[in-house]
């Protein structure tokens, strides 16, 4: 089977010829060793300091890098990022701090962090709901069309041969990704429902848009990237997920299927108590199963296994500091435990963002073609 096809056939809930494989990043040290060199891709840092020195094609270099590397690799799958915006102001003052249109941010944790969004300031709800609306201005002008830059190479070139997922969410991911951001939605639900209820819309009406561009770009699929929990539980009850968040991620779900999309949901975290509302919201498929936060996947199969492809749930430890034989006992663990019946694609539970080892990273790969295979007679 092509990559494509092996990637649909799981979505489908089919069992291909074996296991596929997706990864939602790939680390800049695993890359750098892959390709011999410090890699563009997932390396914003380096984005950040071409950008400085006004280097041209730069999105066409990531497209470039991320083909290179699913070849190397052998993954089935490539999670497409945004192109860059020409006209962003970029200055360099520090080591791993940079001033880019006028606000301060700084590179810690494997995350581009703006420095004024400290856990405790205060959001005026006026302007936070102001400036979504001005993206969507924006968009509907055109004048954010750079976000399909890198989309629109890839599809050139790979169409019909990788399986393409680009990213769009606005159901919880532009909230929970903004921390001062995430403490006041969190408190408004308490003290002034309506502002949560009128800003999910406004982000979701936004990623609606994208996202069901994206398929008509060529995209397969739509990736939502809401991380709706952490180590220890959900960051809000079911009670207040189904009131404010659930009618959001089902309007994206319903838009990128009638667009002939996929709608991939990626959480971390431990989602066990809206798992399943997240599922009866309409989603085909649940990366990430975070077996760091106590996600069991044999559990999830046996109980959505029908109805739903998951994927994901290596353990990102083992990856890390496991021994080899501790890598390939983790990914026969979790071929074992879902792959059955098909509908099942393998990947690391949380992004591998910042993980170094790239021979058990490769082993992984590895480990998959040679385990993840199905029987031939089926009969």
């Amino acid at each position: 089977m092509a990559c494509f096809e092996r990637a649909c056939s799981a979505l489908y809930l089919e069992e291909p010829d074996r296991v596929p494989l997706f990864e939602m990043h790939i680390s800049t040290w695993i890359a750098k060793k892959l390709l011999g060199r410090d890699p563009i891709a997932y390396n914003i840092p380096l984005i950040l300091d071409l950008q400085v020195k006004g280097r041209p094609n730069i999105d066409a270099a990531v497209a470039a890098e991320l083909e290179k590397l699913a070849r190397i690799i052998g993954l089935d799958f490539i999670r497409v990022p945004y192109g860059r915006n020409p006209k962003t102001r970029v200055e360099k003052v520090g080591a791993e701090k940079w001033i880019i249109n006028g606000a301060s941010c700084t590179w810690r944790s494997e995350t581009l962090w703006r420095d004024d969004w400290t856990f405790n300031r205060d959001i005026d709800t006026k302007s936070v709901i102001e400036s979504v609306k001005l993206e969507i201005e924006r968009y509907e002008s055109g004048e954010k069309d750079y976000i399909f830059s890198v989309l629109r190479r890839l599809v050139k070139k790979l169409k019909g041969r990788v399986f393409l997922t680009f990213d769009s969410d606005g159901s919880w991911g532009p909230i929970v990704s903004n921390p001062p951001l995430l403490r006041c939605v969190l408190k408004w639900m308490y003290t002034d429902p309506s502002v949560p209820k009128r800003l999910i819309d406004a982000y979701t009406d936004l990623a609606v848009k994208i996202g069901v561009q994206a398929i008509e770009e060529g995209a397969d699929a739509v990736l939502m990237c809401v991380d709706y929990g952490y180590s220890r539980g959900t960051w809000m009850s079911p009670e207040f997920f189904r009131r404010f968040v659930k009618p959001a991620l089902e309007r994206q779900c319903n838009a990128f299927k009638n667009a002939g999309g996929f709608a991939i949901l990626h959480s971390d975290g431990n989602i066990s108590g809206i798992l399943d509302d997240v599922v009866e919201a309409g989603i085909d498929a649940y990366q990430g199963i975070d077996v760091e936060a106590g996600m069991d996947l044999s559990a999830v199969k046996r109980r959505y296994g029908e109805e739903l492809c998951l994927i994901g749930n290596v353990d990102p430890r083992v990856i890390d500091y496991g021994s080899p034989e501790d890598l390939i006992s983790e990914v026969k663990r979790c071929i074992e435990q879902a792959a059955y019946g098909g509908g099942y694609v393998l990947s690391a539970s949380a992004n591998v963002s910042a993980n170094k080892n790239a021979d058990n990273f490769l082993l992984m790969c590895k480990a998959v073609r040679k385990y993840g295979r199905y029987r031939c007679d089926r009969s």
